[in-house]
């Protein structure tokens, strides 16, 4: 007579579907996650003084030929007040951050800030590069 156990199946865990899921999601995130390029390519200023970040999200970009952007996207200068209002409606802060080309004409500079106060702007904060010296 032979006393010997039955042998009972053990329980593991595979992992190998784990990891391929973890890389998966990995991957995903990754190339999600990548940042527009700006619609304007634009040469700040510098100044030395530099204010305390805030975050920036609504972005209005105006190039040395007057070309306008909100966030990315191309608007023309008639429709940007139209354009702020629906932005601002759902931002508590009501602020709008200015990234102006160094060369940009002053007249570009007043207008987009006038139409921002119009839109509903209450704060406007001008963009800069910091200044090595």
């Amino acid at each position: 007579m032979d006393f010997a156990r039955p042998k009972r199946a053990t329980l593991s865990l595979d992992m190998a579907p784990l990891i391929d899921v973890v890389f998966q999601l990995l991957i995903f995130f990754m190339l999600t996650s990548s940042f527009p390029l700006p619609s304007l390519k634009l040469n700040l200023p510098k100044a030395v003084q530099q204010e305390t970040k805030e975050p920036e999200r609504i972005v209005i970009s105006v190039d040395s030929a007057g070309r306008v952007a909100v966030d990315s996207t191309r608007v023309s200068m008639e429709e940007l007040t139209s354009h702020l209002q629906s932005k601002l409606a759902s931002d508590r802060s009501k602020s709008v951050h200015l990234r102006g080309d160094q060369d940009m004409p002053y007249r570009f500079f007043v207008e987009v800030m006038d139409k921002s106060r119009r839109a509903g702007a209450r704060q406007i904060h001008i963009v800069h590069e910091k200044s090595r010296q």
